[in-house]
């Protein structure tokens, strides 16, 4: 067997867990990993007996491909210079900071006729996949991802660190085009945005409302799907999808509950989520979800088809991201004589740089 040489960028929690999961596989040898703290690169490098390296240009020639979890601001001055060098990526979520910067990788990859995939890595998840085989075209969203305050991806605010995550899940249905945003938010840490509340309109007639929290004290994943036919809730922490369908007396428009008799009543309300909207908990299968986004990756390239989350895709999810970021009505938590402020997304970092002056911790 040919082995995909690769490299990960960044030595953080992510790239710390892409390094392991990488070097554990039979079809790849995992070269190097760099980071721009030598003690970093270092415990991740001895741990899978690989090159500790601090420049991603020090991985030109030496790789097919790399993982890069870097801060997102530097996403695109790492990411450019790899491709120009004939290395396909794997790009950790956002794919950039800027819209700017997410098309710079997309059009170099063309060029070069690079593979980029961008790590949204709920798309691989196998309680999201299926739900939605469940349910048909859906007419309302609802989503909570809550976490408690981690120190990690201070670089960025929730709606880049969790809301782009539900972001891609909703665009990964075709909704059509974005035509409203709506979004509240509070700053509670003394930098970005830490919770918001959007809601998204699309030219489908489809409403996403998607609440992202890293200030919860509780730990929440979840996703409900409406659609005419079913409603599928998602607890992606659980992992598991519960289903409620419509009888056939539904189907057909027979069942009016005023029509029910009162002395049935007692009976009909204790069988309903058999009887008339039969319920149903689905078995999810077990798998690791960055796992199956390597997989996905190395299919790629092997196969030269386009990844399941492509560069498109993830810069698709960054332009809604930011436009939920630029109509945000935010207010600084604890300051309740200040009214709520416009806040926009800082400017990417200066592309020129290709080294890594931090590392990406989450």
């Amino acid at each position: 067997m040919t082995k995909t040489k690769m490299a990960v960028v960044g030595c953080g929690h992510l790239g710390t867990i892409h390094a392991r999961l990488l070097a554990g596989r039979d079809d790849v040898e995992l070269v190097a990993v760099v980071d721009p703290s030598p003690d970093a690169a270092a415990r991740v490098a001895q741990a899978h007996g690989c090159l500790a390296a601090s420049d991603p240009r020090d991985l030109v020639g030496r790789v097919d491909a790399a993982v890069v979890a870097a801060p997102t601001g530097l996403h695109a001055s790492v990411s450019l210079p790899l491709l120009e060098a004939g290395i396909d990526l794997l790009v950790e979520k956002p794919i950039a900071a800027e819209v700017e910067d997410a098309r710079a990788i997309v059009t170099t990859a063309r060029r070069h006729g690079r593979i980029v995939a961008v790590g949204h890595v709920e798309r691989f998840n196998p309680a999201w996949k299926l739900a939605t085989e469940h349910v048909g075209r859906p007419t309302v969203i609802e989503s909570a991802r809550l976490a408690p305050f981690t120190f990690r991806s201070m670089d960025v605010g929730v709606v880049h660190d969790l809301m782009i995550h539900d972001i891609d899940l909703v665009l990964s249905l075709e909704p059509g085009r974005l035509e409203h945003v709506e979004a509240h938010g509070l700053a509670a840490t003394g930098g970005h945005e830490d919770a918001v509340k959007a809601r998204l309109t699309f030219a489908s007639g489809l409403v996403a409302d998607l609440t992202a929290s890293r200030i919860s004290p509780v730990l929440r994943r979840t996703i409900s799907i409406w659609s005419a036919t079913a409603l599928a809730t998602v607890d992606f922490n659980a992992k598991t999808v519960e289903v409620i369908g419509a009888s056939p007396d539904v189907q057909a428009g027979r069942f009016v509950a005023s029509a029910v008799p009162p002395a049935e009543r007692a009976v009909m309300k204790d069988a309903f989520f058999t009887a008339v909207l039969p319920r149903e908990t689905l078995t999810v299968p077990d798998a690791n979800a960055i796992a199956c986004e390597h997989e996905d990756f190395l299919a790629a390239i092997r196969t030269g088809r386009a990844p399941l989350v492509s560069a498109s895709a993830g810069a698709a999810a960054l332009e809604i991201a930011n436009r939920v970021i630029d109509c945000l009505a935010c207010t600084k938590f604890g300051s309740a004589h200040e009214p709520p402020v416009s806040i926009a997304h800082p400017a990417a970092s200066p592309r020129p740089l290709p080294s890594l002056p931090r590392r990406k911790t989450g």
